[in-house]
């Protein structure tokens, strides 16, 4: 039930908890890997056999890299939320393996109440290991005031983000926040809508965050529960004061799931609606010399294309279609804009500052 699935999928993620435990992962990557869907493994970085490891995923079709968690600039603020000792100095030794070895890594840093002020020289400490960017996320799971940032704290690392985004860092926000609570540059939320998590179990659920249980493939094919009720009432849980607000299209209501797991089944980043909303300038200035590739599928429509991308749908016009195969990472930044134009080289601005293109 899942094979034609997956021949459509653009990006399969494989997270767990943490994926490389499991008994069967090298044949589920191998499997995963033969198929035209980039793959990504999202892991602690805490591999039994590093070595081995590092040979057995590097090189595979359609490898994309692996999304690392390290959520702070040493071991006392990273341990802090991952509750193992000596975890930091593991998951940094096997970050620099990774990336000597020409792994792609990107790294996920879940913003607390011990790293909020130590955001910039997590950047730093990320360009002197050489990863590719740096994924903040706000916590989402049940209430642990032991380690949420205030209120105070995450609208500060909001901002914190906000302002090296725009002096060139290599840095975006993984999971989005609410606009109501501080403008920034994040998106709103496709789970449900452009993507889905499956389980162990083979549960279908709105993401890997969300206690809701769609159905099993085991029972229904992947169409029948995407379309059915389940899923449905899933994406209609939402406040109807959100619709409202002059940004719903921008941040969607903020995270589905995060109100599913709060007390009163309110997002704690969620404000009032906004009557107008103007966002957030971030210019992004385009690598001349990158030689970029497209992380997008093209889907026919009737204005044109939309742009299937890693959890994002970008709609453009057809003429689009040519600059999106160009990049094949045969040609770099600088002689696109020359073959294409302003045009083109704002489009490709845009695939570049949505993360749809891989340098």
């Amino acid at each position: 039930m899942l094979a034609p699935f997956i021949s459509e999928a653009v990006q399969i993620r494989l997270t767990g908890g943490e994926p490389t435990l499991h008994p069967e992962f090298f044949r589920i990557f191998e499997e995963v890997t033969t198929h035209d869907a980039w793959v990504t493994v999202f892991t602690n970085g805490r591999w039994k056999n590093p070595e081995q490891f590092v040979r057995r995923v590097r090189g595979r079709r359609h490898f994309s890299g692996l999304l690392i968690s390290l959520h702070g600039a040493d071991a006392a603020s990273h341990e802090r939320f991952s509750g193992v000792l000596g975890s930091f100095a593991e998951t940094v030794s096997n970050i620099r393996l990774a990336v000597g070895s020409g792994i792609t890594v990107a790294l996920s840093t879940v913003i607390t109440r011990y790293s909020w002020d130590e955001l910039e020289t997590i950047v730093e400490f990320g360009r002197e290991l050489g990863v590719h960017h740096i994924a903040f996320n706000r916590f989402i799971g049940r209430p642990m005031p032991e380690i949420e940032p205030s209120q105070e704290q995450m609208r500060a690392a909001v901002l914190r983000v906000q302002a090296l985004a725009q002096a060139g860092a290599a840095v975006k926000f993984g999971i989005g926040v609410p606009q109501c609570f501080v403008p920034n540059d994040s998106e709103g939320c496709l789970a449900g809508v452009a993507y889905a998590s499956i389980d162990p179990w083979g549960h279908l659920r709105p993401c890997a965050h969300s206690p809701t249980v769609i159905g099993s493939l085991r029972e229904e094919s992947i169409y029948e529960l995407w379309q059915g009720d389940a899923m449905t009432a899933w994406r209609e849980l939402m406040p109807s004061a959100c619709t409202t607000c002059a940004a719903y299209s921008v941040c969607h209501g903020g995270c589905r799931a995060v109100q599913e797991l709060r007390p009163g089944g309110r997002d704690p980043l969620r404000g009032d609606p906004l009557a107008r909303y103007l966002p957030p300038e971030t210019v992004h200035e385009l690598p001349a010399q990158v030689r970029p590739r497209a992380l997008v599928r093209l889907r026919p429509e009737p204005f044109g294309y939309a742009l299937l991308g890693q959890g994002q749908i970008l709609p453009v016009r057809p003429e689009a279609r040519a600059v999106v195969e160009a990049c094949d990472g045969s040609s770099s930044f600088a002689e696109l804009a020359a073959r294409f134009g302003q045009g083109g080289l704002d489009l490709l601005g845009e695939l570049w500052e949505l993360g749809m293109l891989l340098d």
